[in-house]
C-alpha cells in the first residue's frame, strides 16, 4: 500500500468518523432542541389557555355577582318582575345561553330568563348540592356536574351568586347554567389546534371531559394515562408526559390545573407529528453520511486539493449562514452529480425544513401576540431595571399614554410616591422566589390624574432559573375605590351626628338629675304607699291560695261524673252498637271525644293549680343542655320530622330546674308543633345581649296576629283551631305562671305566616 493509498485511507477514515460523529451530534442536538421547543411551547400555551379559562369563568362569575346585587327588593315576590330583570341582563344571557334562574331562599324556582327549547328546570331546588352550598357558605360557587337545571338527561355546570336582602340575609340565589353538550362559554377552547392535528381538552377532578373538539367525547372518562395526569395535576403537577388518546394514538400531553376550579387543561400533540422533523433529519443525515463516505473515498483518491477547495466554499457558506436570508441560505452548488453536490442538496433540504419550522414558530408567536394585544386587562413586560419593554393597548388606555411613550418610562415614573415602597417590596419578593405578588396601587395617568389599579406581578425565568423579566397585569378599580371613599365620607358624617346626639343626651342627663332631686322628696310618700301595698299583697296571696284550692277541688270533683259519662258511652257503643243507626254511633263517638277533651282540660287545670304550691328553688341551670334534652325528646317522638334546630352554647340561668324544664318543654314544643306545615322548619334557642338579659325561642311556623297577643297567656285561650293545631290552651298560661313565680317577664312577637319569637327573663 503506497503513501497515496494510505493517506487516502487515513483521511477517508478520519472524515468518515467525523461525518458520522457530526451527524449523530447534530441529530441529537436538533432532536433535543425540538423537544424542548415543543414542550416549552405547549407549556406556555397551556398556561395561557388556563389563564384564559380562569378569566372567562371569573368574568362570568363577576357579572353574576354584580347582577345579584341589583336584583330589585320586590322582584322575588313577582315571577314576572324577576323574569323582566333577568331578560335585561344581556351579557349574562349571552354567556349562559339564556339560561338564567332565580331561586328563593326556600328552594322555590321564582323565574327563568327565557323558555329555552328542551329546558325543563324543577320547581324546587332544596335538595340540590349547589343551592345548599351557596346558602350555607353565602359566597358565589361553581358547581360540579349536575343534571337538575335543564332536564334529567342533560349535564351542565351551574354558577351561582347569593342574593342578599336587608340585614345581610340571603333572600335567594341567582344561577346561570352551562350546558356541556351545547355551545357554551367554554366551547371555543375545544376548537383550538396545536400544530396540524393537536388539540385541547378540559377535564374535571373526577376525570370527566367537559371540553373536547369532538362533542361526542364530552362527559366521557379520560383514558388511564390521561387519568393519572389529571390526578397529579389536581395535586399541583404542571408539565408534559407521553400518553395515548382514545383512538390509541401516542401523544405528548401537557397538563395544568385551573386556579378557580379543580379542572385540568390538557394540550395533546401527536408524537408522530412531533417527531416527524427528527425522522426526516435522521434520514437526511443518513443519506448525507453515506453520500459523504463515497464521495470522500473517490474524491480523496483523485484530488485532495479539489476536494479541499469545494469543502472550503461549503464551510464558508455555513459560517455565514446566520447572516443570510431566503434563497441565499442555500448552498449554490451546480448539479454535477458527485458527492459534494448530493451533500449540498441534502444540506439545502435541511435548511428548507428548518426555515419552514421557523416560519411555523413565528406564526405561533404571532397568535400569542394577537391574544396578548386583545386581552381585557393591561399586560406589560418589564425588564430587571423596571423599564417597560412590551405592553398591550389596554395597558396604555388605563394610563392614558401612547405605547411609544411608556416604552421610554419605568414603573417608578407612573407610580405615586407613597406607593413606591410597596412596589419595591413586591419586586424583592419576586426576586426571592415568590411566584406572584398582588397589590393595589395608585398610578399617575398622563396629565396628572390618578388611577387605582389592582396589580398582579410575576417573574419569568430563563432556562438557568435566572430572572429574565417581570410580567405585570393591571385592572382599573378606580370606580370601586370611589365607592369606598363615598362610604368613608358617609361614616364620617355619621360620627358627627353621633357626637351631636351625645351632646343632646348630656343635656337631658342634667335635666334628669334635677328630676331625681325632686323625686327624692317623694320617696318618703312612696314608703308609705309600699306599706299599704304589702298589706294588699298579703291579702291577695291569701285569695290566690283559696282560688287554687278551689280550682283543685273543682277539677278533682269533676272527674267522677266525667268518668261515668265516658264509661256509659263506651258501654252503650259496645252493648247496643249493633242496634243503633250510623248517626247515633256518630253522636256516641262525639260524646266520648268531648269527654276525653274534658279530661285533658281538667288535667291541665290541675297542673296549673299545682304550680302555685311549694317554694321556688334557686340554683344554677345549664339552659343549653336542658334545651338539648327537650329537643331530643321531641325528635324521638317524631323521628320523621326534618327540623333545623340551633341551640346557643353556654346559656345559664338561676332558678327552679323542674319549673324551667316545664317552660322549655312548652315553648320548644309549641315551636315544634306550629312549624309542622313549614317546608323547611327552623327553630332557634338563644339569649339577647345588652340591656335586660332575656332568653328567646324563635320559629318560622304559622305565627299569629299581634292584635290578639294579650290572649296568648290566658288559660284555655287559643289562636288556632283544633283541626289546624291540637292543644288545650293551658301551656302558655303555665309558662307565664312559672315566669311570674321567678319574678320575671314573658312576651312575644309574631306575624301570620312569618313565625313567632317568645322572650322570657327570670
Amino acid at each position: 500500500m503506497n503513501l497515496k493509498q494510505r493517506m487516502t485511507l487515513a483521511i477517508s477514515a478520519l472524515m468518515v468518523l467525523f461525518a458520522v460523529f457530526m451527524a449523530v451530534v447534530a441529530v441529537g442536538y436538533f432532536e433535543r432542541k425540538l423537544n424542548e421547543t415543543i414542550i416549552d411551547q405547549q407549556s406556555s400555551l397551556v398556561s395561557y389557555i388556563a389563564g384564559e379559562i380562569d378569566s372567562t369563568l371569573g368574568i362570568a362569575q363577576g357579572l353574576l355577582v354584580a347582577s345579584a346585587t341589583f336584583v330589585p327588593a320586590d322582584a322575588l315576590d313577582s315571577p314576572e318582575r324577576t323574569r323582566r330583570f333577568l331578560q335585561s341582563r344581556t351579557s349574562l344571557n349571552k354567556l349562559f345561553g339564556n339560561r338564567l334562574l332565580v331561586i328563593s331562599a326556600d328552594g322555590r324556582l321564582v323565574a327563568t330568563s327565557h323558555n329555552v327549547a328542551g329546558s325543563n328546570p324543577p320547581s324546587n331546588f332544596t335538595d340540590t348540592p349547589f343551592f345548599r352550598e351557596t346558602l350555607r357558605k353565602r359566597i358565589p360557587l361553581i358547581s360540579e356536574m349536575t343534571t337538575c337545571c335543564i332536564s334529567p338527561h342533560s349535564s351542565e355546570i351551574v354558577m351561582t351568586a347569593p342574593i342578599f336582602g336587608p340585614g345581610n340575609q340571603v333572600r335567594g340565589v341567582l344561577a346561570g347554567t352551562i350546558a356541556l353538550r351545547e355551545t357554551n362559554l367554554l366551547s371555543r377552547f375545544g376548537t383550538l389546534r396545536i400544530g396540524k392535528t393537536g388539540y385541547l381538552q378540559l377535564a374535571t377532578a373526577n376525570q370527566t371531559l367537559i371540553v373536547h373538539p369532538e362533542r361526542e367525547c364530552i362527559l366521557h372518562q379520560v383514558g388511564p394515562l390521561h387519568g393519572n395526569l389529571v390526578t397529579d395535576a389536581v395535586k399541583g403537577f404542571s408539565g408534559t408526559r407521553r400518553t395515548v388518546n382514545n383512538k390509541g394514538v401516542p401523544m405528548f400531553t401537557t397538563a395544568r390545573k385551573l386556579a378557580l376550579k379543580d379542572w385540568v387543561v390538557m394540550a395533546n400533540y401527536p408524537e408522530k407529528e412531533v417527531l416527524a422533523p427528527i425522522r426526516a433529519a435522521r434520514g437526511v443525515m443518513g443519506v448525507f453520511t453515506v453520500a459523504g463516505v463515497g464521495a470522500l473515498i473517490i474524491l480523496t483518491s483523485l484530488s485532495i486539493g479539489y476536494l479541499t477547495r469545494q469543502l472550503t466554499a461549503f464551510t464558508e457558506h455555513i459560517r455565514g449562514l446566520s447572516e443570510k436570508e431566503g434563497a441565499d441560505r442555500r448552498f449554490p452548488m451546480p448539479d454535477t452529480g458527485d458527492e459534494i453536490s448530493a451533500l449540498s442538496t441534502a444540506f439545502n433540504e435541511m435548511v428548507t425544513s428548518l426555515d419552514q419550522r421557523t416560519e411555523s414558530l413565528c406564526e405561533s408567536e404571532e397568535r400569542f401576540r394577537s391574544t396578548f394585544e386583545q386581552a381585557a386587562v393591561g399586560i406589560a413586560h418589564v425588564d430587571m431595571d423596571g423599564r417597560f419593554i412590551r405592553l398591550n393597548s389596554r395597558f396604555s388606555d388605563i394610563l392614558g399614554y401612547a405605547e411609544h411613550e411608556l416604552l421610554g418610562m419605568t414603573v417608578a415614573d407612573i407610580t405615586c410616591p407613597e406607593y413606591l415602597e410597596s412596589c419595591q417590596f413586591c419586586r424583592q419578593q419576586l426576586l426571592e422566589g415568590k411566584r406572584s405578588c398582588a397589590t393595589e396601587n395608585r398610578y399617575l395617568r398622563k396629565g396628572g390624574a390618578h388611577v387605582w389599579v389592582n396589580q398582579t406581578a410575576s417573574v419569568l425565568l430563563d432556562s438557568s432559573d435566572k430572572p429574565k423579566y417581570f410580567i405585570m397585569v393591571i385592572e382599573d378599580i378606580s370606580a370601586r375605590k370611589g365607592a369606598e371613599e363615598e362610604v368613608r365620607r358617609l361614616n364620617a358624617g355619621l360620627e358627627q351626628r353621633v357626637a351631636e346626639r351625645t351632646a343632646e343626651l348630656e343635656s337631658v342627663n342634667i335635666r334628669l338629675m334635677a328630676e331625681i332631686e325632686q323625686r327624692a322628696q317623694a320617696q318618703e310618700e312612696i314608703g308609705w304607699l309600699n306599706e299599704d301595698l304589702m298589706r294588699q299583697k298579703a291579702a291577695l296571696e291569701a285569695a290566690n291560695r283559696e282560688l287554687e284550692a278551689f280550682s283543685y277541688s273543682v277539677s278533682h270533683d269533676l272527674r267522677a261524673p266525667l268518668r261515668h259519662i265516658a264509661g256509659y258511652g263506651l258501654a252503650l257503643r259496645e252493648d247496643y252498637g249493633g242496634q243503633l243507626d250510623p248517626q247515633a254511633l256518630e253522636f256516641i263517638e262525639r260524646m266520648n271525644a268531648a269527654a276525653r277533651r274534658m279530661e285533658q282540660l281538667i288535667e291541665a287545670m290541675l297542673n296549673l293549680s299545682r304550680l302555685g304550691q311549694g317554694d321556688v328553688k334557686r340554683m344554677p341551670i345549664d339552659m343549653s343542655a336542658m334545651a338539648r334534652e327537650v329537643v331530643a325528646d321531641l325528635r324521638e317522638a317524631e323521628p320523621d320530622r326534618n327540623v333545623v334546630i340551633t341551640i346557643a352554647d353556654g346559656l345559664t340561668a338561676k332558678g327552679d330546674p323542674q319549673l324551667m324544664r316545664i317552660v322549655l318543654e312548652n315553648l320548644l314544643g309549641n315551636a315544634w308543633k306550629y312549624t309542622g306545615r313549614s317546608p323547611l322548619a327552623e327553630i332557634d334557642f338563644g339569649a339577647l345581649t345588652g340591656g335586660q338579659p332575656a332568653f328567646y325561642v324563635r320559629d318560622n311556623g304559622a305565627g299569629f296576629e299581634m292584635a290578639f297577643a294579650d290572649r296568648l297567656f290566658g288559660p284555655f285561650q287559643r289562636l288556632h283551631r283544633d283541626d289546624e293545631f291540637a292543644g288545650t290552651g293551658i301551656g302558655l298560661a303555665t309558662v307565664r305562671r312559672i315566669i311570674n313565680r321567678h319574678r320575671g317577664r314573658i312576651w312575644a312577637e309574631s306575624a301570620p305566616g312569618a313565625g313567632a319569637v317568645f322572650y322570657f327573663s327570670i
